[in-house]
């Protein structure tokens, strides 16, 4: 007799090419603009309950950090709501779930393809585009020479500590502690000797005893920046650019790490050559989220 294979959370769910092609990414950062999470319950014999803005990444964080007896469904509007089993009638919910709550409050969670996704901040506060900049994205620009210019010792030193923020956080967030090996999102122009990705991807494995599988995955064809392409356009530019090595990654639970998310179109386009190479999870940790989705493009 054969057992099922126990596959505990997170979960990843498949999804192809065309699903990233029409991805329409949402994000969420509860500190800033969904302040109350948790809610008491309306009359007796009802339980306590979180409502979340949606079911991707939280959903998953959720059920691997917090053991205790819980139902979570898709409600309306497609928000994700988890009934606190056998919470009738006490005056607090569970501490754990409260603690749970508090972490996850600060970071931007991604509603996308991966089994968990988030960015440590937004690249300005609240994801206003007029408010001030983030220290997590003050650190970013200065972590990030664009075009000719070079990596100075202040850039270096930025990236040293976006690293440190950086497993600080994964240390933090043990959804994430299944993930065996890490990958840096391959860059634009791989010919350039400094790349941020690449450098947060070696700390990162390096501090949390991780495998640095970035050489396996490749930019085979240097390409334009998808920044300044409209979101309809962002995957025909990517397709055919980057390249996994075959079967090298077969069953491994992979953390992505990227520097910026804006659409999430790069980092789950990785994720699916990944998935189709073999790999069993996806986990993606970005420094930066944008204001929006389409920053300083036309939309599409």
């Amino acid at each position: 007799m054969f057992l099922d294979k126990i596959d505990p959370p997170p979960h990843q769910a498949k999804y192809s090419e065309d699903d990233v092609r029409s991805m329409k990414v949402r994000r969420q950062q509860l500190r800033t603009d969904w302040r109350t999470p948790i809610h008491p319950p309306e009359s007796p014999g009802e339980n306590w309950r979180i409502v979340l803005p949606f079911p991707n990444t939280y959903k998953n964080a959720f059920l691997s950090m917090c053991e205790v007896n819980a139902y979570a469904h898709e409600a309306r509007g497609g928000r994700l709501c988890i009934f606190l089993n056998g919470t009738e009638g006490d005056d607090e919910p569970p501490s754990q779930v409260l603690d749970w709550i508090d972490i996850v409050r600060e970071p931007v969670a991604m509603k996308d393809y991966l089994a968990i996704s988030f960015a440590l901040d937004y690249e300005r506060e609240g994801g206003n585009p007029e408010k001030e900049q983030t220290k997590i994205g003050a650190l970013r620009a200065q972590a990030k020479p664009y075009g000719s210019n070079v990596a100075t010792a202040e850039t270096k030193r930025a990236a040293e500590q976006l690293a440190q923020y950086c497993v600080e956080f994964l240390e933090k967030m043990t959804c994430y502690g299944s993930a065996d090996c890490v990958v840096a999102m391959p860059p634009s122009d791989p010919a350039k000797e400094y790349n941020l990705p690449r450098y947060l991807a070696k700390q990162i494995a390096a501090q949390l005893k991780l495998e640095d599988m970035t050489k396996y995955v490749t930019t085979v064809e240097a390409r334009g920046s998808l920044k300044g392409l409209r979101l309809s356009d962002k995957l025909g530019a990517l397709v055919g650019t980057v390249e996994v090595k075959p079967k090298v990654f077969a069953d491994r639970h992979v953390l992505i790490v990227d520097d910026l998310y804006q659409s999430g179109t790069s980092l789950n386009y990785c994720g699916y050559l990944l998935l189709k190479a073999g790999a069993e999870k996806i986990f993606g940790l970005a420094c930066e989220k944008t204001c929006r989705n389409d920053d300083n493009v036309g939309r599409g």
